[in-house]
């Protein structure tokens, strides 16, 4: 790529960037964590434990994240098959779960693969301007070193790194990436922090930084952890709208809209349909832990279905609890569709948690786990996943 288109493509980020400026100025949501709307104990949430993806060969997906990314993966069990799983997981009661393994990478949330068989499906994988579409984005110290990194290992790489020079995100610099088995990875990096960040009364967005700057459980230059996991919604006001009002979760970041009527850019940058517009985005989190960035998109052909977890595109976010059952009827109590739990494993390497899925009303599957005492593998892990309770605010 020349420079002058390089150039032409930065100056239309800034521009774009620049026309939430004035909406992001009074937010949607408040600002401050303090006033968000769950009362102090009932929920018990600590921060994101991990993110759950469907994959469709694990061996496969395993091995890429350990030599690409320097993964540690300590935690394997399966399978698991029977009618059970349709009401703990919402998929066909004939679906089996062939192998789950949980990866650690860094020093924030893990990643947990799952490898499914059933009749039903679906074996496409989502566009990130779908309904399923989803990505996981981790901060890296050295964007450029990073970048040139994931070239040298031969991923698939899209336009960037790409600066935003406008607008209340100013400051981060991205690159999306594609692995072999389809998910979506970001790698992200804001090392002299955000515009946002300035704005009066607004408390910033928790880093992996604050877990410090080294690395970890990587091979990646400067990777520090998972910085935040991106989905698609239907309505992006909403979606904020139920992560503060169950979660508690803030929303300081709002910027948007995006779109390129007559080029390129959006294909170019995130594996798009050339005319998709990305009508707004909205950073939303709690205290400890990585973020939930939530995309509101429009575009030709967008599949406007929700994946079951047995789906490629399938996926959940998981959030550590302090007491499972507390949790769980809080939840119920917010109206969040259950399902069946909570499940306390008591066999097998992963003994010692206990979950729950909820399905929240975009779609996306919410987990709910608890270890207090910890899981049965960490007796002879070499190295263990990360805890979220480690996690400094």
């Amino acid at each position: 790529m020349n420079d002058e288109l390089l150039v032409s493509r930065r100056d239309f980020l800034a521009k774009s960037a620049g026309v939430a400026a004035a909406a992001s100025a009074a937010p949607l949501l408040l600002a401050h964590r303090a006033r968000a709307g769950v009362p102090p104990g009932q929920l018990g949430l600590i921060g994101a434990d991990h993110v759950g993806i469907t994959v469709p060969n694990i061996a496969e997906a395993v091995t890429w994240f350990q030599d690409v990314m320097g993964a540690s993966a300590p935690l394997t069990f399966g399978p698991f098959s029977g009618s059970f799983l349709a009401g703990l997981l919402d998929v066909d009661p004939a679906a089996v779960i062939n192998q789950i393994t949980v990866l650690r990478i860094g020093h924030s949330a893990n990643i947990e693969l799952f490898e499914y068989t059933a009749p039903d499906q679906k074996t496409t994988h989502p566009r990130n301007s779908d309904y399923a579409g989803h990505h996981i984005a981790f901060y890296v110290t050295d964007i450029d070193a990073a970048v040139a990194y994931m070239e040298s290992k031969g991923v698939e790489k899209f336009l960037g790194p790409l600066p935003v020079t406008g607008g209340p995100a100013a400051g981060q610099s991205i690159n999306y990436f594609r692995t072999p088995f389809g998910t979506f990875i970001e790698l992200i990096s804001y090392p002299r922090g955000m515009a946002y960040e300035q704005a009066r009364h607004v408390k910033p967005l928790w880093s992996p930084k604050e877990n410090g700057l080294d690395s970890e459980v990587t091979t990646v230059p400067g990777l520090l952890g998972i910085d935040h996991i991106g989905i698609t919604v239907p309505n992006v006001v909403d979606a904020a709208r139920w992560f503060a009002d169950v979660l508690g979760f803030a929303n300081p970041l709002t910027f948007g809209p995006f779109s390129d009527s007559q080029g390129t850019f959006m294909q170019d940058l995130l594996d798009v349909d050339p005319r998709a517009v990305i009508d707004e985005i909205r950073m939303v989190g709690g205290d400890r832990g990585p973020n939930v960035e939530l995309f509101q998109y429009e575009a030709p052909g967008q599949d406007q279905t929700f994946r079951r977890n047995s789906d490629y595109g399938g996926k959940h976010i998981a959030f550590y609890v302090e007491h499972i059952d507390k949790a769980v009827a809080y939840l119920e109590s917010k109206g969040v569709e259950k399902l069946d739990g909570p499940l306390a494993v008591t066999g097998g390497p992963a003994a010692g948690q206990s979950i729950n899925y909820f399905r929240a009303p975009f779609g996306t599957f919410i987990e709910l786990i608890s270890y207090p005492h910890g899981m049965a593998y960490e007796k002879t892990a070499a190295v263990p996943l990360w805890d979220p309770r480690d996690n400094r605010k």
